[in-house]
């Protein structure tokens, strides 16, 4: 038995299809390659809620590795849920604002993905809107409302923190620069870099530990398992699953530098797959 463990954006979901969320030949690979007795882990930032929207378009039992590793469900039940302390989230996006200037911030908690934006523009947060709405199906529950935002701080379960610097070139430099500074200044936070963005976790949330405990729980093999992403938060995956780990090509050459393999599209894995 094999295990593919798949980040989503940018792998799984490429190319984009914001009608079906998975392009036919991904998804048809995948449903074989369950069929045949392996298994698929979905190991993403994204929330365990729209992990489960994933599995039921693939229509196959999948376990999801939920936030960067804060969070397993798998069989239908939570193995793991890690929340990040409020009070010092607050005061590590305080500083962070304080120091790098960042557009904004977005947590993630039970109730979706809640925004803070240091304009006060009201088109900014229109357009914030806009822009969630046009990702159709790719779209997490979001929230612009500072209300939301303020309510989830002081007293939400938060799951992760993403610091948003801008989609510009510069603006994704700047994150990458302010990453290399902030994953080496607090002790009680993991931090990855993610182009616009910077993903924040509580310390020891990665996915590489999180998919770790999870295949010593199942009894699964580490020699058995592929991994599979595009981001700076799958360069633990790559590091400690190097003999089978896998970047996809558009990925920068910053991160495609600790995976092994390199692939194109989600599908060429079963060219390495099954020549084993």
């Amino acid at each position: 038995m094999k295990i593919i463990a798949t980040d989503l954006d940018g792998t799984l979901f490429y190319p984009k299809d914001k009608v079906e969320m998975i392009s036919a030949n991904n998804l048809f690979f995948l449903q074989n390659f369950i069929d045949d007795g392996n298994k698929v882990v979905i190991i993403s930032g994204r929330s365990i809620d729209y992990g489960k929207k994933v599995i039921k378009k693939i229509g196959r039992d999948c376990s999801v590795i939920g936030f960067n590793g804060t969070c397993v469900f798998s069989e239908g039940k939570y193995i793991e849920k890690k929340t990040m302390p409020n009070d010092l989230v607050k005061e590590f996006i305080d500083d962070t604002f304080q120091t790098f200037k960042n557009f904004g911030v977005f947590l993630m908690t039970d109730k979706g993905v809640s925004v803070h934006l240091k304009t006060k523009s009201k088109f900014i947060r229109w357009f914030a809107n806009l822009y969630y709405k046009s990702q159709k199906i790719y779209a997490e529950q979001f929230s612009s409302l500072e209300s939301d935002y303020e309510s989830e701080l002081a007293n939400g379960n938060i799951y992760k923190v993403m610091l948003f610097f801008g989609i510009s070139k510069r603006k994704m430099k700047a994150a990458s620069e302010a990453n290399k500074i902030l994953r080496n200044s607090f002790d009680n936070f993991e931090c990855s870099w993610s182009g616009p963005v910077i993903e924040v976790t509580l310390k020891g949330c990665s996915k590489a530990n999180a998919l770790k405990d999870f295949i010593k729980l199942k009894g699964y093999s580490k020699e058995d398992v592929y991994v599979v992403g595009d981001s700076g938060n799958d360069i633990s995956m790559f590091k400690d699953f190097y003999e089978n780990s896998f970047c996809m090509e558009h990925s920068p050459s910053s991160i495609k530098k600790y995976a092994r393999y390199t692939i194109h599209k989600f599908e060429d894995l079963s060219r390495y797959i099954y020549k084993k």
